[in-house]
């Protein structure tokens, strides 16, 4: 697979160069400092080149097609222009935050049927003159931890009362129903005075967005709120241009991939055209081009290894099932006992992303394995539950998978969703029509599915190459 290369323009000490980045790769960061182009600044920690397309050119052909240079940044019109940046160079658009030596995680517990918020935390003496002014919290001597009546105000109390000095974080199991409340949490590390248009979290909940896409429009809405004030603009007034050059101006800064630049543009123009009812800014805010990355496949004999390394069996049948049935994490986790069906031999999919139900198959081996994971693990609500018979949390999901890796001796970083891609890769591969394989998935498009024949390896590898015919 080629690595993708961003190259983005800019000025550097009154010279105009192009800056290049990609993931943490130490070969490819000395192979291109080996060439007489390149140049490393370390007061920036940015390789740059001169501004010249002809080294685009002479590195694509030099990296003998192991290089994907990304020119998506390159033909806008735009050069930026580090203004009024302490050093020299490229200066990062980024929200100021506060530094916390201090955190406490909200956890719930009942206490004489009286319903609390747990604060724990390692900082108690600390924690104690801080909340000294509130009272709504009390120690516990006994547990050594803080309690509050389990009502969401109060933990907006609590908040504003330790605002930029303690991190307040929330126990997987504690859910919240205030959007609001919840935006308050994710904007308590920032230390600079933007507000949100409150219309637009109420709007995102209306069109029952996802929890996740809500909170990545959040963030990427708020530093374009920032940068807005910061160059003293009202973000109501501004130009479809403008909006150009901002969402333009933050990406290259930041060194942004072209995902997370849709991320925001979708961020901001989701504000105009549905907050502020401007349907035009759609067609005039202009997007990168998507890079066509082909999805990430482990090997039918790699996965079998994967799976056998876990001892835990609650971990092998997660990881079984989700390669098995080819779902997503977030899908896995939310799984019902009750959406297991063993006489249609078939699992329910509730609500999944797009709030799309489907049904998937329930193969007799995983049932085994699901058989015999619910004897000795007895789930209440949640196929598979935490320590608290919670639901699991997906972090969680992550190392299970990370470990189960290391033990196999799969050196590759793969991630939950490779298992999602090699589940379509082989079922292809065996002849299974592509439909069925998009209603498995639950695609909404065959053109999102039809990704897959670009990495099955079933038609390409009997193809003989003319190289068979040469006498050498």
């Amino acid at each position: 697979m080629p690595i993708p290369v961003y190259i983005r323009p800019l000025t550097l000490k009154s010279q105009a160069v192009y800056s290049y980045t990609f993931r943490k790769n130490l070969p490819l960061f000395r192979w291109l400092m080996g060439l007489s182009y390149f140049k490393y600044d370390k007061a920036e920690k940015m390789l740059y080149t001169e501004a010249k397309e002809e080294i685009l050119d002479f590195i694509e052909i030099a990296s003998m097609g192991k290089l994907l240079i990304n020119k998506s940044n390159l033909h806008r019109n735009f050069v930026i222009q580090a203004q009024n940046a302490p050093v020299s160079g490229l200066a990062r658009v980024e929200v100021p935050k506060y530094r916390f030596e201090i955190k406490v995680t909200v956890k719930s517990a009942v206490m004489e049927n009286v319903s609390y918020y747990l604060l724990a935390t390692d900082h108690v003496n600390k924690c104690k003159e801080i909340l000294s002014s509130l009272e709504i919290v009390h120690f516990n001597r006994k547990l050594s931890v803080f309690l509050m009546p389990m009502l969401e105000v109060n933990i907006l109390k609590l908040l504003n009362a330790v605002k930029g000095k303690v991190l307040v974080s929330l126990y997987q199991h504690v859910k919240l129903q205030s959007l609001f409340l919840q935006s308050c949490l994710w904007n308590q590390t920032y230390d600079a005075d933007v507000v949100v248009p409150p219309g637009y979290l109420k709007h995102l909940k209306a069109k029952n967005y996802s929890p996740n896409t809500i909170q990545n429009y959040y963030g990427s809405f708020f530093t374009y709120l920032y940068y807005c004030k910061t160059i003293a603009i009202d973000a109501e007034d501004v130009s479809p241009e403008q909006v150009n050059d901002i969402v333009l101006k933050i990406a290259s800064c930041n060194g942004h991939c072209t995902n997370t630049t849709h991320m925001m543009i979708n961020a901001v123009l989701y504000f105009y055209k549905n907050v502020l009812n401007k349907p035009e800014y759609k067609n005039q805010v202009h997007r990168p081009q998507k890079e066509k990355a082909l999805p990430k496949v482990i090997a039918k004999e790699e996965i079998e290894k994967i799976l056998n390394s876990c001892t835990n069996l609650k971990h092998k049948t997660m990881l079984s099932l989700l390669y098995a049935c080819g779902l997503r994490a977030g899908e896995l986790i939310n799984l019902k006992v009750s959406d297991v069906d063993s006489k249609r031999m078939v699992i329910v999919i509730v609500k999944g992303k797009g709030y799309k139900d489907r049904t998937v198959m329930l193969s007799e081996k995983l049932l085994e394995k699901l058989k015999e994971y619910y004897t000795l693990y007895k789930p209440r609500t949640y196929l598979f539950e935490g320590q608290y018979h919670d639901q699991y949390s997906v972090s969680s999901l992550r190392q299970v998978l990370a470990e189960a890796c290391k033990k196999a001796g799969y050196k590759q970083k793969a991630t939950l969703h490779w298992l999602r891609h090699s589940f379509a890769t082989h079922l292809l591969e065996a002849g299974t029509d592509i439909r069925y394989i998009q209603q498995l998935l639950g695609h909404s498009s065959s053109k999102t599915t039809e990704i897959y024949t670009y990495v099955s390896t079933k038609h390409i590898s009997k193809i003989k190459s003319p190289l068979n015919s040469l006498n050498i």
